[in-house]
């Protein structure tokens, strides 16, 4: 596509060429002498390397429409240097006149004019409803009376430099169709859209309509120097005029070939167009000055601005009743869920406001898909949507006729049902949303089995607008029991849901004043008991109030998300304190153990958090350990990738509460383990029955085998501790050997006694 390009480019140069070469002998031929055919084959010249713009333009076109139009184009400017050749006959055969054209030369010049204007109104448009055709015949109809009035006009004041006969009859007809075909252009680019020819380049063209009043104006002026006509003043400039909109056509093209992307359509679009408020501006100065000059408007021109003015008003009644249908549309659209096509939370909570104060119970219930965004991950976001809207269809099915579904948030839906509703009474609702999950769900090609898990609330009168709340509430604590359950609300999830609240505003102040610290417990080598790592454990003493233990805050910083704020302050603070015990006790110090939730694990930031402190602190990275639990890593997906990070950290990484979680064995082939840390409740009956040391047994060789550090967790023993050195432990923790205590003790636990 360079080469067209490139022959476009030097056709406008060769047409600037004629032009500038023109001008020369022009203004030369009025200092002195010079023929008075020279500047006619220059004109005639400059023409016909306009055509064969059109001509390169036509083959490279992008679509068969905008090769058409060029083509077209390109005939109506051959047809016009014809004109031109005959009228340079007309003019060397006939000295006195001021403008020669003979019948021949004329019938050329309109069939130019005509030709052009064909080729413009066989452009395609793109399609429109019914509504935006009507409008865009409106703004035409508009534009059309505007030009007639503002041509008309100027048709009745322009002199026309010969007698009335049916030559200047002719002059009239060439300029009016010259206005008509750029009036045309504007419309086509500028109201309905070009789509397959390059605006810009139409719009070039637009000026070509005043090139034939302007020549009507200079004729006399120019009559006293025999070389010099209108024609040959006016057609060169519209001979660069179209060179120039060719080339913006062929670059155009080019640039679609390159990024083999389509041309959007030019044009309005989806916006208002101001042609038609620029063409009634135009219109509106033109009465006045008619109205001014001649103290009244003609008849013509009053009935002609009556049209306008009916035109006018009958579009802009059609572009407020678009206007409201699309402020209707999108209040429509802001209620709806994209996705799944339910109604989204604005919806349903406007419903349950409407519903305020009426008589009758409302049962709302709120679901959740289990799980749903380790199987997102693990399937694939296209197949996750689909199980999405598989799922809201589900649920519509089952909530029936006369209930609301809607998609409050990612895979939250909820359910209202009005009194009376076949599944309102009781727990039907809920059970019924349990049921209706114990078939899989279709997606992507696969049957996928995902269960739900729900809350529920029933109120009336004014407590109607609290359901959403409530059932979200009962949808929580349903949650905290496990998967595929359903939980009703009660005043005491009320009232948990207030404690949390305070907790959770106590826990963000506490953590701002400096209310909580880290206390130790040591991981000691069997069967000497020697300190070899400690974990770290975080304690809250609120400087107004009882401490409060970690099973109590621990979940509401999890659930308010404060856990990554906490989880920061316990990592640096540990940090240091181990950077502490490195720097006095050296080869001696003991590696620290810091446990990270489930929610930090999905946090993005956490190898850079951990990075950071260990370079804040200047600790050696095998001095740190992260615990983490077999359920936080089991779905994969973001959290076992945030495990692979800190790993190549040189961080360890220990599975806290092994045996307890879910594929512990598939985990150790998956997650880059360091260390087991084996729950307390195999080492509790390890002197009881053989099948409980067998378990503790086979747990120890595991970690053995695979070259990884296995911990016994809660020894409170010394027969047990015993035992487990016995069958291979050589780590222990618990209370037999040492209770949590602060930095500075520890810290003297490890001065060799």
């Amino acid at each position: 596509m360079r080469q067209p390009a490139r022959s476009a480019r030097l056709l406008v140069a060769l047409t600037c060429g004629w032009l500038l070469v023109g001008v020369a002998i022009g203004v030369l031929g009025t200092l002195t002498a010079v023929p008075s055919w020279t500047l006619w084959p220059l004109t005639v010249a400059a023409v016909l390397s306009a055509a064969a713009a059109c001509a390169v333009a036509a083959r490279a076109a992008a679509s068969a429409a905008g090769s058409h139009f060029w083509r077209r184009l390109g005939w109506a400017v051959v047809l016009l240097a014809a004109g031109a050749a005959g009228q340079t006959v007309d003019t060397l055969r006939v000295h006195d006149e001021l403008v020669a054209m003979s019948p021949v030369t004329g019938a050329l010049y309109l069939a130019a004019v005509s030709v052009a204007v064909v080729a413009l109104l066989r452009l395609p448009s793109r399609r429109r409803s019914w509504r935006a055709t009507l409008a865009l015949w409106l703004d035409i109809a508009i534009v059309a009376v505007a030009a007639g009035l503002v041509v008309g006009q100027t048709i009745t004041v322009l002199p026309v430099p010969i007698a009335e006969g049916p030559l200047a009859t002719a002059l009239r007809v060439i300029v009016v169709g010259t206005a008509c075909a750029a009036v045309l252009a504007v419309v086509k680019v500028g109201m309905s859209g070009a789509g397959a020819v390059h605006g810009p380049a139409l719009w070039i063209l637009s000026p070509v309509g005043s090139l034939g009043a302007v020549s009507l104006l200079i004729a006399p002026a120019v009559q006293r120097w025999p070389h010099l006509n209108a024609t040959v003043i006016v057609l060169p400039a519209f001979a660069v005029l179209l060179a120039v909109a060719a080339y913006a056509q062929v670059r155009a093209d080019t640039a679609t070939a390159a990024t083999s992307r389509p041309r959007q359509v030019t044009g309005v679009g989806h916006g208002i167009s101001r042609v038609p408020y620029v063409a009634v501006a135009t219109t509106v100065a033109v009465l006045l000055s008619v109205a001014v000059h001649r103290g009244s408007l003609p008849l013509g021109l009053a009935a002609g601005a009556v049209t306008l003015i009916v035109l006018v008003v009958v579009r802009q009644h059609l572009a407020l009743s678009d206007n409201t249908r699309l402020v209707d549309r999108l209040a429509a659209q802001a209620r709806r869920d994209d996705l799944t096509g339910l109604p989204n939370r604005r919806h349903f909570t406007g419903e349950l406001q409407a519903r305020a104060g009426q008589a009758g119970a409302v049962t709302v219930a709120v679901c959740d898909l289990d799980g749903f965004a380790g199987l997102n991950d693990r399937v694939g976001d296209a197949a996750g949507d689909e199980v999405l809207r598989q799922a809201g269809e589900r649920i519509s099915r089952t909530a029936g006729p006369g209930a609301l579904v809607a998609r409050l948030t990612g895979d939250e839906f909820g359910v209202l049902v009005p009194a009376g509703h076949p599944l309102a009474a009781g727990t039907r609702l809920p059970e019924a949303l349990l049921r209706a999950f114990q078939e899989p769900l279709p997606a992507d090609g696969h049957d996928l089995l995902v269960t739900v898990t729900a809350g529920v609330a029933t109120g009336g009168g004014d407590t109607v607008t609290d359901l959403l709340r409530r059932a979200e509430l009962a949808q929580q604590a349903a949650q905290r029991v496990g998967a595929g359950r359903y939980q009703q609300h009660t005043d005491a999830l009320d009232a948990t849901a207030e404690h949390t609240a305070h907790l959770a505003a106590a826990l963000r102040r506490g953590l701002g004043t400096g209310e909580f610290r880290l206390v130790y417990q040591p991981i000691v080598e069997l069967p000497h008991g020697t300190i070899n790592a400690v974990e770290a454990l975080i304690r809250w003493h609120p400087a107004d109030g009882r401490p409060v233990s970690p099973a109590e805050f621990i979940p509401v910083a999890e659930q308010t998300g404060m856990i990554i704020d906490l989880g920061a302050w316990i990592l640096d603070t540990a940090c240091a304190d181990a950077a502490a015990w490195q720097h006095r006790h050296g080869a001696v110090a003991p590696r620290v153990s810091v446990n990270v939730s489930a929610r930090q694990l999905l946090d993005p930031d956490l190898p850079g958090l951990v990075a950071a402190a260990l370079h804040r602190h200047g600790l050696d990275p095998h001095l740190l350990t992260l615990e983490i639990t077999e359920t936080a890593v089991f779905a994969g997906g973001p959290a076992l990738d945030t495990v692979h990070a800190l790993r190549a950290l040189g961080v360890g990484i220990a599975l806290d509460d092994f045996g307890t979680g879910h594929s512990s064995l598939t985990l150790l082939r998956t997650c880059p383990v360091t260390s087991l840390k084996v729950d307390k409740s195999f080492i509790d009956e390890l002197n009881g029955s053989p099948q409980q040391e067998a378990i503790a047994a086979s747990l120890s060789g595991i970690a053995h085998t695979l070259g990884l550090r296995a911990v016994a967790e809660g020894v409170e023993t010394q027969g047990q501790a015993d035992r487990l050195h016995a069958l291979g432990y050589r780590y222990a923790q618990g209370f037999h050997f040492a209770r949590p205590a602060p930095a500075a003790e520890i810290d003297l636990a490890l001065v060799p006694a």
